[in-house]
């Protein structure tokens, strides 16, 4: 039997461990990410591009969701164009987007004292908070109980008071509906903006504030050089929501108003709720969907702009 020898001086190494294949060290490092992201991948693709696919289709359909679909080419669009109430419904939506100069300031004043060495914030921070956990239907009803002019709890308080002679019918005039909605939605939001500016002031340095108080710097002063500039990044992005939540919401009016009286109400959203649920014309998915992508890309174009116009405020850069 014949057996291997090596000479002096030279070793001898044993045959390299056959390594895995890229794929399979590719899996063993990545997968389990991979597969984390699968599902809301997955959730993505239903909820998101299925439906965004199926509104681009049936821009030039009619359907009713009853009878078959039928082409019409760009009639939905030369509809949208002559269309004086939808039209309308982006003034009003713009309109109700000054609601924010109400709900901001509000927020940044309420998170200054909360901010300080205020005595029970974590349960005035509860009770800021409370009216954005509850469901935006159930605040409407209640919001709806109260503005009744015959037996609503405000009407009652105010002819208690003697500020009205007789009682308002707060949702029947526009203009005194459309307010009563923008100030119902701001008192909604205006706690979960709370915590935004709560979370951007714990985020400043604290030496910077003791620097400050140092140099002087108190008051007004300490919040326009100091507070405002450094959580720039964070303001940016609340006004961002901000504007554009209420440029897509149909605010509490479906439950108050249903869009009365006479469209004062209907803003965008609302308009294309009836669209595709049953309006003054019916249900019109094909129409509906026209509505809505253009709205979507008014909106687009209009968080474009937005970011354009605000890089300034990052003070990183």
């Amino acid at each position: 039997m014949s057996h291997l020898s090596a000479e002096p001086g030279v070793s001898v190494s044993a045959q390299p461990a056959t390594r895995n294949s890229g794929p399979v060290r590719f899996f063993r490092k990545y997968g389990p990410a991979y597969l984390m992201l699968l599902l809301p991948v997955c959730f993505f693709a239903v909820f998101s591009l299925y439906p965004i696919t199926w509104a681009l289709k049936y821009v030039f359909y009619y359907y009713d969701g009853v009878m078959p679909e039928r082409y019409t080419g760009f009639a939905n669009l030369q509809r949208l164009m002559e269309d004086r109430i939808y039209w309308s419904s982006l003034w009003k939506q713009a309109l109700f987007s000054l609601k924010i100069f109400l709900e901001l300031p509000l927020a940044f004043v309420l998170a200054l004292l909360l901010y300080s060495r205020l005595k029970g914030k974590n349960v005035f921070r509860a009770m800021f908070v409370m009216p954005y956990i509850l469901p935006s239907s159930t605040m409407a009803l209640v919001a709806y109980i109260l503005l009744n002019p015959y037996n609503g709890g405000l009407n009652q308080l105010l002819l208690k008071l003697n500020l009205i002679d007789r009682p308002v019918s707060f949702l029947s005039e526009g203009w005194t509906a459309f307010a009563s909605g923008m100030v119902l939605d701001a008192w909604q939001n205006f706690g979960i903006n709370m915590l935004f500016f709560l979370v951007g002031l714990t985020s400043i340095p604290k030496d910077v504030y003791e620097s400050a108080d140092i140099d002087g710097a108190i008051g007004w002063n300490r919040i326009r050089y100091i507070s405002l500039p450094m959580m720039g990044r964070i303001l940016q992005m609340i006004l961002f929501l901000s504007i554009l939540g209420t440029l897509k919401s149909m605010g509490p009016f479906l439950v108050l108003t249903n869009g009365g009286p006479n469209h004062a109400t209907e803003l965008t959203f609302l308009y294309i709720f009836h669209q595709f649920f049953g309006g003054e014309t019916g249900s019109n998915y094909g129409y509906g969907a026209t509505v809505a992508v253009v709205t979507a890309l008014i909106l687009a174009a209009i968080s474009i702009c937005y970011f354009k116009l605000t890089r300034r405020m990052d003070y990183h850069e």
